[in-house]
Formats: structure tokens, sequence, C-alpha cells
């Protein structure tokens, strides 16, 4: 997730200096593979077989839902630059 969470933010970063809308909707894509991603995690995390405890899942459930969370305001920041540039909502 934090390898996701990088490129999502390398992307957004490149959308809000070139204004590229190309670019914007890659990110949206990109958060795709995020929300994969953390439903993964939360599977993990509830199956029988976790055997590191709860204090390990609580902290676990709770990264995965901030990088989750960053992904998603990539997302947004993106929308809002494609919208300024065309005029359209993605």
């Amino acid at each position: 997730m934090g390898n996701a969470a990088e490129k999502i933010a390398t992307k957004t970063g490149v959308v809000i200096a070139t204004r590229d809308t190309e670019m914007s909707l890659q990110v949206e894509r990109d958060d795709d593979e995020m929300d994969k991603l953390h439903r993964q995690l939360i599977g993990t995390l509830v199956d029988p077989s976790w055997s590191h405890g709860v204090e390990s899942a609580i902290d676990l459930t709770l990264l995965g839902r901030y990088y989750e969370r960053f992904a998603d305001h990539a997302v947004s920041v993106s929308r809002r630059v494609y919208f300024l540039v065309t005029g359209k909502y993605a």
C-alpha cells in the first residue's frame, strides 16, 4: 500500500505541475488498485488464521485506512485539476 501511495502522490504532483488531464485519469485508476489492496488487507486481518493479536490487527487496519484515504484525497485533487483544465467533471 505504501508503494501504491507513493505512485499516486508522484502522479498527483505531476498533474498539479503540468495539468496533464490523462495522468489525472490515471490517478483514479491507480486508486482502484489501492482500494483492492485495502480490501485484501481487511480480508487478511479478519481471517481466522491471523495469529498476531488484536492490537496488531487494529494498528494495521488504521494504517490501511490512512493509506486508502490518502489515495482518495489525491484522486480528489486530480479531479479538481481535470475540471480546472477542461471545465468538465471526470
